[in-house]
């Protein structure tokens, strides 16, 4: 008697369907085999994968916070159940599996199972068919000593254990890891296979090799979503790396501990990927410190896991072990597959490559693009001067390039005068649109060939990865069709395979470069919000927020040009002239005569990031204006504070010992738990605009909102609320805390320094109705 079910939330499946021959890339196997001679148990494996686990507990306030719901989870994978109550009854059932061309990629297994077969016996049985099943024990106890189950058993990477009682989230990620490696396993023996057909008779020795991931631990792990990334759980085979893993959870370090020096940045900036709010998910190969000492390549993949609100509760990740796939890369790499006359890679090398990123790109590693090139003057060079001199340019060009690119590019010679770039960690398509104007800058400078002085151009086509592209070669097409488009338009020029992303492109360019001219132009102005105290209208504080008066384009929002600022390193000036200019303003309102508590300043990652250029920067601009270190707050958000703390960043500390205040802004939006608060000597905090927004119309918001408030009054952390807009909101403030503060256009927009002094000189708002916004 046999017993099958589908679980899950996924897409619903086709039994029907014949899948794919063994090793094909899109075979998708999530059939499990269930071994016990209990029904009861049976039973309990079906509920594990019917139901989400069940939420953790918390404490009065965060009770209130956060409601009663389930935290929502990641959309369940959907699995196929087969049941089998014996040994020999399995065996049956795995053979016709295979018969059918639908083989299990894992069986849980009980060890005791009267009167037939235990589970050691049975697993053997069953190895003899198909050794490419995953296997997971499961015990309360057994009649053999490991020892003896080790010894008997061809174990390898195949075989985990699973101590009775059951923890439903270990059962259900087991069952996600083991399917995964399953097929991943399949894609790496197609892979190898087809690469040794390639080099056979120049890379025999990696004729009987595997990729690692067929014969390397999965690693399970969990991390608590708050700012330092707090390791809950890891599986036991983390030992096989030489890690104890309860010493690991009980490390605030563990990722110090794990992540090789080197890669500790990348891997920082992987994870801060998952606090953006639409990420699902990611992926990044690094190199992890064994306990031994000794380095292994792993590739981690995670997803982030959000409450109904998106805020981060929890991390998923495995962790999987690719050392001798990189190692079977590096092989192949020095294989003479470059090209002879400038030493670039290939066609064939280039081709590898990019397959290999577009594959690592779905996964959710970093998007990269691809840059086509063309000379557009060399075969009058050839013609003129001699293949002589046509190789030598060339082999000019390939150095050229090399000086415009990254270690991590890939510069590829494809034939004749056409050129190839992978460019790697491309996150916004203007940086593709940036190494393309280096390249035509750098190539069309003169050319000194045996005597003779040689100028020539280039036009380039660029794609960049995005998620609907459907594989690597049509990346290949795009970029070409591009490049058709460079050349008809006249040479000398790039262009994007789209005409709507080479004008968004430009115009990134274009701002970026205005804006570097516009902090010494005099187009920046600071603006200045009030904070006021609800319980009497006086202006606390003042909020400094800049400006661009652009020549042409008129008043220009931070929302249009600090993201710019940010990702070209040009925020380092402008934050410069905007603490240089609050404080400067600061000092002139306190020679008037005007009381103000604070002036408020906006900090981006990328400040923080020149921690010590900061340092000097705020006290100089203190010191030249004779202002005292608490005059000064500076607005930090959660998402920034989460990137410190895995940076190990400590300027927020020395900021603090300078008398520097902090606030963090945008407080509550990000984390499902705001315990990790504690640690931080903050100053405010600023309740995010969603909660006010909300708060009126949504009884959940309104008591997220009162549990907020309640939470820092108990620490002693004064709150102020953004965007109140409405008497209404004001007045549900004032119920759950008097002593709160707010801003917004209730109270005031932005205004220039001239109104922001006549509002101080009145010395408080009192607000007759709403103002629009």
């Amino acid at each position: 008697m046999t017993s099958r079910s589908a679980v899950g939330d996924a897409e619903p499946t086709q039994p029907d369907r014949q899948p794919p021959p063994r090793g094909h890339s899109t075979f998708e196997n999530r059939r499990i085999l269930f071994v016990d001679d209990l029904e009861s148990i049976h039973e309990d494996f079906r509920k594990i994968f019917a139901k989400n686990a069940p939420p953790s507990t918390l404490d009065n306030d965060e009770a209130i916070l956060f409601g009663t719901q389930e935290p929502t989870r990641p959309a369940l994978v959907e699995f196929e159940m087969d049941s089998a109550f014996q040994g020999q009854q399995a065996l049956e059932m795995l053979r016709a599996s295979l018969q059918e061309n639908r083989p299990y990629a894992m069986a849980f297994i009980d060890m005791r199972m009267p009167p037939g077969w235990d589970g050691v016996e049975t697993v053997e049985r069953l190895w003899q068919e198909d050794p490419r099943l995953q296997v997971v024990f499961c015990t309360a106890y057994t009649d053999r000593s490991w020892t003896e189950v080790l010894n008997r058993l061809d174990v390898r990477d195949r075989l985990l254990v699973l101590k009775k009682p059951f923890d439903p989230i270990e059962v259900y990620q087991f069952a996600n890891a083991l399917t995964t490696k399953w097929k991943m396993a399949e894609q790496a023996a197609l892979k190898m296979s087809s690469l040794e057909q390639a080099v056979e008779e120049r890379t025999r020795e990696l004729s009987n090799a595997n990729i690692v991931v067929q014969n390397s631990p999965v690693i399970l792990y969990r991390l608590r979503g708050e700012p330092s990334f707090p390791l809950i759980y890891v599986s036991h085979n983390i030992t096989k790396l030489g890690h104890d893993p309860q010493a690991l959870i009980a490390s605030p370090d563990w990722a110090k501990r794990l992540i090789y020096p080197e890669d500790r940045a990348k891997v920082g900036e992987s994870m801060a990927r998952i606090l953006e709010k639409g990420a699902a998910g990611a992926s990044i190969e690094f190199r992890l410190c064994a306990g031994d000492g000794s380095l292994r390549w792993v590739e981690n993949r995670y997803v982030p896991v959000r409450d109904q609100e998106s805020r981060l509760v929890e991390v998923e990740g495995i962790v999987i072990d690719i050392t001798e796939r990189k190692a079977a890369e590096e092989k192949i790499a020095l294989l003479a597959r470059t090209d002879e006359l400038t030493g670039l890679a290939n066609r064939s090398t280039f081709r590898e490559r990019l397959n290999q990123t577009f594959a690592a790109a779905k996964r959710g590693a970093l998007p990269f693009a691809v840059l086509y090139l063309d000379l557009d003057e060399f075969k009058p060079v050839n013609d003129t001067f001699g293949h002589q001199a046509g190789d030598l340019l060339l082999q000019e060009v390939a150095r050229r390039l090399k000086n415009c690119t990254r270690g991590t590019d890939l510069i590829a010679r494809l034939g004749g005068d056409e050129f190839a770039i992978l460019q790697s960690e491309v996150t916004e398509p203007v940086y593709a649109g940036e190494l393309a104007a280096r390249i035509q800058a750098e190539l069309c400078r003169t050319y000194h060939l045996n005597g003779n002085d040689v100028s020539i151009s280039v036009s380039i086509g660029i794609c960049p990865f995005v998620t609907g592209i459907p594989d690597a070669d049509a990346m290949l097409v795009q970029a070409d069709l591009a490049l058709y488009r460079s050349k008809e338009q006249g040479r000398d020029q790039y262009h994007f395979y789209s005409q709507t992303l080479d004008h968004e492109v430009l115009d990134r360019v274009t701002l970026s470069g205005e804006l570097l001219r516009a902090i010494d132009g005099n187009e920046l102005e600071l603006q200045y919000q009030p904070q006021v105290e609800l319980s009497s209208g006086k202006i606390i504080g003042m909020e400094a927020l800049v400006r661009w008066n652009h020549p042409t384009r008129g008043l220009l929002p931070p929302s249009v040009f600090i993201p710019i600022a940010e990702k070209t390193g040009s925020i380092v000036p402008l934050g410069h002239w905007v603490l240089d200019q609050a404080c400067r303003q600061m000092k002139a309102w306190r020679e008037q005569g005007l009381i103000l508590s604070v002036i408020a300043v906006n900090l981006s990652l990328h400040q923080l990031k020149h921690g010590q250029a900061l340092i000097r920067d705020v006290t100089q601009i203190l010191a030249k204006w004779g202002l005292p270190a608490s005059d000064l707050e500076f607005d930090v958000t959660e998402a920034t504070l989460a990137q410190l703390k895995w940076m190990q960043n400590d300027v927020l500390p020395q900021l603090r010992s300078l008398g520097v205040k902090i606030a963090i802004d945008g407080f509550g939006s990000e984390y499902s738990s705001f315990d990790y608060i504690k640690e931080y000597r903050v100053n405010h905090l600023k309740i995010a605009p969603s909660y006010i927004n909300e708060s009126a119309m949504n009884d959940d918001h309104a008591a997220t909102m009162r549990a907020i408030v309640t939470f820092a009054r108990d620490m002693g952390i004064p709150v102020i609320a953004q965007g109140v807009e409405t008497a209404e909101q004001s007045s549900l403030l004032k119920e759950a805390d008097a002593g709160a503060q707010a801003q917004g256009f209730h109270f005031s927009k932005a205004v220039d320094a001239q109104k922001a002094t006549e509002l101080l000189r009145s010395g408080a708002i009192q607000p007759s109705k709403p103002a629009k916004g």
